[in-house]
């Protein structure tokens, strides 16, 4: 073969090789374009199904809170009257003994004024002792009076409430709030235990 056929030869394989270069290149550009095409054509797709998700989203959350807010209202207004009676009650039945109590108690701790008694600090150490177990005694008392009294109202009324408003737990659980809520009765209780000294 001669130098001309051989650079010619060589000519045409180095543009066959380009042309297979630049045919590589463009179908490599081809494939990112579809690719780059497909992402788009996903995301503009993704839009509506993302508006259309946030908007169950938000409908479903009103429709939850919708739901939800008589019941809950309905449920602080049934509570509410409950722990009024409650409190009503403690004061009317139990703050008063405790006063008592305590005043009664703050009396016999209290020096005597017919004159001033020298103290020493050991004595004084076992009055606010005393002092200390007498309202201990005060508190455990008050505790004692409303735990039977709840027990007492609980196992005398619970029976008859049960038949006059049906059966079930929610009308035990009724019985028990009225029962513990109401005042009757609790003078009886308190008045059969020894006041604490």
């Amino acid at each position: 073969m001669s130098v001309l056929s051989r650079k010619r030869a060589a000519e045409a394989e180095a543009e066959a090789e380009a042309e297979a270069e630049a045919e590589a290149e463009a179908e490599d550009t081809r494939a990112r374009m579809q690719l780059l095409a497909r992402s788009i054509v996903l995301a503009r797709a993704a839009v509506p199904m993302t508006r259309t998700a946030g908007m169950a989203a938000r409908d479903g959350a009103r429709s939850a809170a919708r739901w939800a807010a008589p019941r809950v209202n309905g449920a602080r207004a049934w509570t509410a009257p409950r722990i009024e009676q409650s409190g009503l009650a403690i004061r009317d039945t139990i703050a008063p003994k405790i006063y008592e109590t305590l005043t009664a108690t703050a009396r016999r701790v209290d020096v005597p004024a017919s004159g001033v008694v020298e103290v020493t600090a050991r004595r004084r150490r076992w009055l606010k002792v005393g002092a200390g177990a007498a309202m201990l005694a005060a508190v455990g008392a008050a505790t004692v009076v409303v735990i039977l009294r709840r027990r007492n109202d609980a196992t005398d009324k619970a029976p008859e409430e049960a038949a006059e408003a049906g059966t079930g737990p929610q009308a035990a659980q009724d019985g028990q709030l009225r029962a513990g809520a109401d005042g009757s009765g609790a003078e009886e209780n308190v008045g059969s235990h020894p006041p604490a000294t």
